[in-house]
């Protein structure tokens, strides 16, 4: 393939025919020497004409060897249908180093070779003073029939469509080791707004030759700002409203025949103040000048964000309404998190597939500088602690790939990077679950870092790497990012793993050895470990006893092994962070850790005068857990408080003396990270029995002092936690709570909604979630479900400038989980949620969010209670749902639709034939996030009987899904059928056919023990190489010893001489000192100098001053010896004063 360094794309839109008509002019970097022709990459295109440097060519396509598999067609056996899979997987992955099928070979007609010409030759310029070489490709297309990398209907035109390919809609070089520059122009009718990855210039009217049944047209012209990859380009043609950031250059787009203008204002604002904030973290300007980010429907994009150059591409549903206060907040880090993955993931680009967790780490990472700004310290705390909990949660050694590895494809929805032969071409995306685990881990693996480094020295390495591809321009040092000037194509943009540890071991002198066995625990790694802990503390001795043990999944072993193997230092032990009583802060200890065995430790504690008085039993009331807590001196004990070990730390909830020491880390330490830790301890404390636990959380839960993230995690706790064996205490406290805060003091019934205070909204959603999960016997509590309803019942929202859409959802939600007793609950439920559903209608609510949880609520009472007629009644709303059309209604419809299959059927897969029939009437969009719910609910039940079994149509669908369904839905429907092959030992050929395909195509590196493998035997060879550095590390050690020695014996003569200095220097400064002459009063003893014929007076010094006493004193004589006069002179200078400076160095030994 040539080296493309820019590439001219001249389209003309024809919307009408659902056709893409164009021209395309690659110029690549020409060698000496002739060549036969170049290869281009062009998939349901037809090539009308090539030339190469003007001469004409024939463009002829490869041989095609992907299988072609009518539709419908049923396969033999299981072992066909896996070679087909098998087929598609290595013809994807690129396994024989060309593409099939999509490869074009352009060559001249007449046979002969070509040479490269001088650059710019082509426009007429003079070529004398250049010596570089250029190649010319011009190529004329059109789009055939299939059309795959178009989505088109009568108000929209979209490229790339669901094939998510470039080489779908222009013919172009797929390479992710090449950044090449494209400029734009686009023909299109005058009705339609274009909007491309480039920067608009100028617009002007198109030929009459040029008109078509789509009517006048205008030509739009665009030129690239920076370069980049092919698979970046986006093209969108549409009817748009727009809305001009504060910031210059970033534009926003939404609808026009939606009511959107405020929105985008609200939005704009947003975006501005994002772009300030990181301009102001990283001290650099915003390096991308153009920026356009587009608002649409949600089945033109679906669920996940598409981001290309210059460009983000949200769903409609981010313009959030301005009343929705807690949404809004969403939207906004969500709109501010894809900006800065334009900055780390569009002008920062991952070197290689592996490499991906960087720049998604990094732009997570400087988002939190924006979240900072926008809520606080708190809120980032939160956040980051909540993304750890994630990563804890699934990484098991087998939900999560490695980070460093092609399987954990995070960057641009599955796209690969870098020198891979898979890079460019068509994406492979994730689940979302296991992509926002992936995500989650990477910017928690830079929070590590951080807690290495410190914030300031992480804010200098992201300094570092933000800045390496801008050129400076002294004059323009202060102002914003000019057009792509700014922007180098040279590999500073491209980051490495590897590039990123070593400049932070640089940066603060870190060990080599910690650094590898970082990078092969966290990141070449999977599994995250689990650390059981306990501690007592023993009056007698005066010490807490700590015992701790290492566990994990093979994987997390396997991992920890490996860490060993590449440094002797690895961390292998814990910090405590410990609290007593009579010491001003917290003191660390450092535990070691073992893999087989408890560890013990002993930690003295500060000594304290004991209380003899013996009243513990009479104040305790005999409560072991209050006798444990007035007698302990510790307050409380935090385990790993900076997050070094990413794991699940466990203690036993049933130790006596632990809720103590949590109940006082909840109220004394500041840190959020902290409280929400012991709010999880004490909810499970509740749930043992504990009514000291409730009091705590209840405190909490009404303290306005704590923050609202903490509050709310309070009452999920007391609600989960409920039960009898505290006399119903949690379910009481959230009572209290909610007539205290939601109800009115004289009536007992809701209040008029005021939803100006976010953090009081977030606290009483919290609480009405909370009481949706109090349960009686598996029978939701008639006094939470009663306040629930009443809630709903009385529901005010006149004169809230707020809206209450978002909390009615969350209200219907809590009524989706709740389990009425009797019929007449059920009964009332359910009018409750058609009362809502019929207001949306005549009200409609945003995004119809509130008819979506009334559909999902009355799904999830038909699967979990056997009625006929609620059944009945879910699936007429399901009807609802798919009749508005919208994806939000299409979706929740859906699943509730696959429950009530499950629920009539007893099948799962039963289920799954209902989501592919219904997928195959939706767009692509929403036919993607369909199957997505669909493979998440099957690996929900994983294990279960019914998965076994599958028909072939079943199987012949999904086949047909991965072979032509596109990028999104091919990844869904094949995570379907890896899913059914796992559960089916039936299945053991697709089982096996696949696996083999997906270690032949790199695309999954191996969870477990042959992750990092142990090492095998050593040979003799390896034992005399390993004799061999041995001996030389001996001989240099032995000559690094000899220099300090010879080092040392030097420094301790050069001491000796500098003390023999010191000392006659003493001396002389002594001498001249006490030298002066006949008319001298001496200050030390107040005598008065006479002349020298007085007498000595008794006692007193003799006649003729000091001078004669001191030449008279043999003491001083022996010393001092009386200098010569100097002779005089006019210009002689004055004898400079002798200074006394000087210090005696200790000698070493």
């Amino acid at each position: 393939f040539p080296r493309v360094t820019h590439q001219r794309i001249d389209v003309d839109v024809r919307r009408t025919k659902r056709a893409l008509r164009g021209r395309t002019t690659l110029t690549c970097a020409g060698a000496d020497g002739a060549f036969a022709g170049a290869r281009v990459r062009a998939e349901g295109l037809k090539i009308a004409s090539c030339a190469i440097n003007g001469v004409e060519c024939r463009a002829t396509k490869t041989k095609t060897s992907k299988p072609t598999i009518g539709t419908k067609t049923a396969p033999s056996d299981a072992l066909s249908l896996a070679k087909d899979v098998r087929t598609y997987l290595e013809s994807e992955s690129n396994l024989d180093g060309e593409e099939h099928s999509r490869e074009v070979v352009i060559a001249p007609v007449s046979g002969e070779k070509i040479e490269a010409r001088a650059r710019g030759a082509a426009n007429g310029e003079s070529t004398s003073a250049t010596t570089e070489k250029e190649i010319v490709i011009e190529i004329e297309y059109e789009t055939d029939e299939s059309a795959m990398g178009i989505a088109a209907d009568e108000s929209y035109f979209l490229c790339p469509g669901a094939s998510r390919r470039p080489a779908c809609w222009f013919p172009c070089v797929e390479r992710g080791d090449v950044l090449t520059t494209f400029d734009f122009s686009v023909s299109a009718p005058r009705d339609l707004q274009v909007i491309t990855s480039a920067h608009w210039d100028r617009v002007e009217r198109c030929d009459d030759i040029d008109e078509d049944e789509d009517g006048f047209r205008l030509r739009h012209h665009f030129t690239g700002m920076y370069p980049t990859f092919a698979h970046e380009m986006r093209l969108i043609c549409g009817r748009f409203k727009a809305v001009s950031s504060p910031i210059k250059g970033v534009t926003l787009f939404a609808p026009k025949d939606g009511d959107y203008a405020e929105r985008l204002e609200i939005a704009a604002a947003g975006v501005s103040k994002a772009i300030v904030a990181y301009e102001e973290y990283l001290g650099h300007p915003y390096p991308i000048s153009c920026l356009n980010i587009v608002f649409m429907p949600d089945e033109y994009v679906g669920a996940r964000d598409s981001l290309g150059a210059c460009m983000n591409i949200h769903s409609a549903k981010w313009l959030i309404d301005p009343t929705l206060n807690t949404a809004l907040l969403d939207a906004r880090v969500h709109i501010a998190t894809a900006i800065a993955r334009q900055w780390f993931g569009g002008v920062v680009v991952p070197a290689d597939t592996t490499d991906c967790w960087v720049v998604e780490g990094l732009a997570q990472y400087l988002a939190g500088a924006y979240v900072k700004k926008l809520t606080g310290l708190n809120e980032l705390s939160f956040r980051r602690m909540r993304d750890m909990r994630l990563t804890a949660q699934m990484d098991d050694g087998e939900s999560l790939p490695p980070l460093a590895s092609r399987a954990a494809r995070i960057w641009r929805a599955g796209q690969y990077a870098g020198p891979d032969l898979a890079a460019g071409g068509t994406p492979k995306p994730l689940s979302a679950s296991v992509e926002r685990g992936l995500q989650a881990k990477a910017v928690t693996i830079i929070y590590m870092l951080e807690k290495r480094l410190g914030p300031d020295v992480m804010q200098k390495v992201l300094k570092y790497f933000a800045g390496l591809h801008v050129r400076r321009n002294k004059k323009e040092g202060g102002t914003r990012a000019g057009p792509s000037a700014e922007v180098l194509s040279s590999n500073a943009r491209w980051i490495h793993t590897l590039q990123l540890f070593d400049h932070c071991r640089a940066t603060v002198n870190l060990g080599k050895g910690e650094v590898n066995s970082f990078l092969e625990r966290w990141v070449y790694g999977a599994g995250t470990p689990k650390l059981c802990v306990g501690y007592v503390v023993k009056r007698r001795k005066n010490v807490m006893e700590f015992a701790v043990k290492l566990e994990g999944s093979v994987a997390a072993a396997a991992a920890d092994r490996a860490a060993l193997a590449v440094a002797r230092n690895h961390r292998t032990s814990v910090t405590v962070r410990m609290r007593e009583e009579n010491r001003p802060d917290a003191n660390d200890h450092v535990v070691s850790l073992g893999h087989s065995a408890w560890q013990l430790m002993e930690i003295p504690l500060q000594p304290k005068i004991k209380d003899r008085r013996p009243k513990t039993i009479i104040e305790s009331g005999g409560d072991p857990e209050l006798i444990a807590a007035m007698d302990c001196p510790v307050r409380y004990v935090r385990v790993d408080p900076e997050f070094e070990w990413m794991g699940n730390i466990e203690q036993s909830a049933k130790q006596v003396g632990l809720e103590s020491m949590m109940a006082q880390m909840l109220e004394k330490e500041k840190d959020i990270v902290a409280q929400t830790i012991a709010v999880e301890f004490l909810g499970r404390r509740v749930a043992n029995g504990s009514v000291s636990a409730v009091l705590v959380l209840d405190k909490c839960l009404n303290s306005e002092d704590t923050f609202c993230r903490v509050r709310a995690e309070a009452a999920l706790a007391l609600g989960k936690s409920a039960s009898e064996k505290t006399q119903w205490g949690g379910l009481n406290a959230l009572i209290r709570h909610y007539k205290k805060f939601q109800c009115d003091a004289n009536t007992g019934k809701p209040k008029q909604n005021d939803f100006r205070d976010l953090a009081k909204v977030i606290v009483d959603e919290a609480v009405i979630t909370a009481l949706g999960y109090v349960m009686d016997n598996g029978i939701t509590h008639q006094d939470a479900l009663e306040a629930i309803v009443t809630r709903l019942k009385y529901n005010d929202n006149e004169g809230n400038p707020q809206s209450d859409d978002g909390f009615v959802a969350t209200c219907i939600a809590a009524l989706g989980r709740c389990v009425p007793a009797d019929g007449k609950q059920l009964q009332t439920v359910m009018q409750t949620i058609h009362y809502y559903i019929r207001r949306d209608d005549r009200f409609p609510s945003d995004d119809l969010c509130v008819t979506c949880a009334g559909i999902r609520a009355l799904g999830l009472l038909a699967s979990t209670i056997d009625s006929k007629e609620l059944r009945a009644d879910a699936e007429h709303v399901a009807k609802l749902g798919f009749a508005l059309g919208r994806q939000s209604t299409v979706l929740a419809s859906a699943d509730t639709m696959m429950y009530l299959r499950f629920v009539e059927t007893k099948s799962e897969i039963e289920a799954l034939k209902y989501m592919l029939e219904r997928s195959a009437q939706e767009s692509a969009a929403t036919k993607a996030a369909m199957l997505w719910s669909a493979c998440e609910y099957l690996q929900s039940v994983a294990g279960a009987d019914s998965l076994k079994g599958v028909s072939k149509p079943i199987l012949a669908d999904l086949r047909d899904l991965v072979l032509k369904g596109g990028s999104e839905i091919a990844s869904a429907a094949f995570s379907i059928l890896a899913t059914l092959a796992s559960q089916d030992e039936s299945l053991s050929e697709i089982r096996e056919s696949i696996a083999e395909a997906i270690r032949r195509a790199g695309d999954q590196v191996p969870v477990g023990v042959d992750v990092h493998a142990a090492h095998a035997a050593p040979t003799a060879e390896d034992e005399v190489k390993r004799a061999e550095k041995e001996a030389k590390r001996a001989r240099k050690r032995e000559r690094e010893r000899l220099r300090q020695a010879a080092r040392a014996e030097v420094d301790l003569k050069n001491a000796e001489q500098r003390r023999i200095d010191a000392e006659a220097a003493f001396v002389e400064q002594q001498a001249e000192h006490v030298q002066d002459d006949k008319t001298t009063v001496s200050e030390r003893t107040a005598t008065m100098m006479g002349s020298e014929g007085d007498a000595t007076p008794q006692g007193g010094t003799p006649v003729g001053g000091l001078k004669r006493a001191r030449d008279q004193n043999p003491s001083v004589t022996q010393f001092a010896v009386e200098p010569a006069a100097p002779v005089a002179t006019e210009d002689a200078a004055p004898a400079k004063k002798l200074k006394l400076s000087f210090k005696i160095k200790k000698p070493t030994t």
